[in-house]
């Protein structure tokens, strides 16, 4: 069995404000790591973090892309368990998208129709949540009753399967995880 880590995130940019305010709840954002550590987190949101216009698949991390800028950006980071070959999937479905990142635009048009319940299916396009979402669903991870295309950042918040790991400043989330690392680390010496 591995773990995978979902991790929803609110920066206060305007594009985050103005989904907290349609969806009238607290996160934005989602990504996907395939480790604790979160050094590197798969998403699809702003390629270049000064420039909201310019949007794709992007490789984030606690202290890199956007998150270098927005030091006082909140998250809750979940774990899931899942069996090993479904692990592998989810590393190959990501490695796919981001070898061909090239072909993949972000999807603005979705921000609007999500919310509103229209079925639109591009073919080369996400947002972060149909990201997460469809990455988890090609890998065999189940999470929703409902198609990748109308998943929302928030979909994922307090979803059953899914464990709370940290809820807090995610810049502090590598200390937090040093000192459970630690805690650990001296029961086992026990």
């Amino acid at each position: 069995m591995k773990k995978i880590y979902i991790i929803s995130t609110y920066t206060g940019t305007v594009l985050a404000h103005l989904i907290r305010r349609i969806s009238r709840k607290p996160y934005s954002h989602i990504s996907l790591s395939l480790d604790k550590s979160l050094n590197t987190m798969y998403a699809f949101g702003r390629i270049n973090p000064k420039n909201p216009l310019i949007a794709g698949f992007v490789e984030e991390g606690v202290n890199k892309g956007l998150y270098e800028i927005k030091k006082n950006t909140i998250c809750r980071v979940y774990s899931l368990e899942i069996e090993d070959y479904k692990y592998q999937n989810l590393i190959n479905n990501i490695a796919k998208v981001k070898e061909n990142r090239n072909l993949y635009n972000y999807d603005l048009f979705s921000l609007i129709t999500i919310p509103l319940g229209i079925n639109r299916q591009p073919k080369l396009g996400y947002v972060c949540s149909t990201f997460a979402a469809d990455m988890l669903k090609k890998s065999d991870i189940h999470l929703f009753d409902k198609s990748y295309n109308f998943v929302q950042p928030n979909d994922f918040y307090n979803l059953n399967g899914l464990t709370l790991e940290y809820e807090g400043l995610l810049r502090e989330y590598t200390d937090y995880n040093m000192e459970y690392k630690i805690d650990f680390v001296g029961q086992n010496n026990l």
